[in-house]
C-alpha cells in the first residue's frame, strides 16, 4: 500500500488513527476486510488481540480470534478472499503502553511480537503471497505480559479506541 509508504505510524490519537485506517480502508470493502486478533488472554497485555476482536465481533463480518495459534487460520483467512488482513497483536515497539503502530507486511521484523508457535512475520508473508491481500500489523504497545486475566488499563483503553474507530469507519460500509 503506497500511502503507508512501508513505514512504521505511531498513533497517539484516534484522531491520527482515523486519518490512516481512513486512507487504507477508502480502497478497500468492508467485506473483503479481515481481522485478526492473536494473542494469550492469560498473559495481560498480550491478550489485547483477542479483546479488540471482541469489540468488533458484534460490528463487522470476518472478525477472527486465533488466541496463540494464528498459523491453525490461514486457510479460514484465504477462503474469506480477503484484499485486506490486519492482524491485530500486543508488539513491543519501544514506546508508551498502548500506543498504537501500524506495521506493513514487510517491515515485521522491525518490531518485537509476543510469542508464538510461527513467526509472526512469516504468516503475515504467507497470506500477503497467498491471497495478494495487503497484510497490516495493528500493533499495541503492552505494559505487562506477565500472568493475569485481565489488560493493563492503558492497554485496555487503547483497545477500546481502537474498537471504536474501527467501527465508526467501517459501520455504514458494512
Amino acid at each position: 500500500m503506497g500511502d503507508l509508504g512501508h513505514s512504521h505510524s505511531f498513533m497517539s490519537s484516534s484522531s491520527e488513527l482515523t486519518l490512516l485506517l481512513s486512507s487504507l480502508f477508502g480502497r478497500a470493502y468492508p467485506s473483503r476486510i479481515v481481522f485478526v486478533g492473536v494473542g494469550n488472554r492469560m498473559r495481560g497485555d498480550d491478550g489485547v488481540g483477542p479483546v479488540l476482536i471482541d469489540h468488533l465481533s458484534d460490528h463487522l463480518p470476518n472478525i477472527i480470534d486465533t488466541g496463540v495459534t494464528p498459523e491453525e487460520y490461514t486457510g479460514v483467512i484465504k477462503r474469506l478472499n480477503p484484499s485486506v488482513i490486519i492482524i491485530v497483536d500486543s508488539a513491543d515497539f519501544g514506546a508508551k503502553p498502548g500506543s498504537v503502530r501500524m506495521v506493513e507486511a514487510g517491515d515485521i521484523s522491525q518490531v518485537r511480537i509476543s510469542v508464538h508457535k510461527i513467526s509472526l512475520e512469516i504468516i503475515m508473508d504467507y497470506l500477503r503471497e497467498e491471497t495478494g491481500a495487503d497484510v497490516f500489523l495493528l500493533g499495541i504497545q503492552p505494559a505487562d505480559i506477565s500472568y493475569s486475566l485481565t489488560l493493563s488499563p492503558d492497554v485496555s483503553n487503547a483497545a477500546c479506541e481502537c474498537a471504536s474507530v474501527l467501527i465508526s469507519l467501517l459501520k455504514g460500509k458494512v
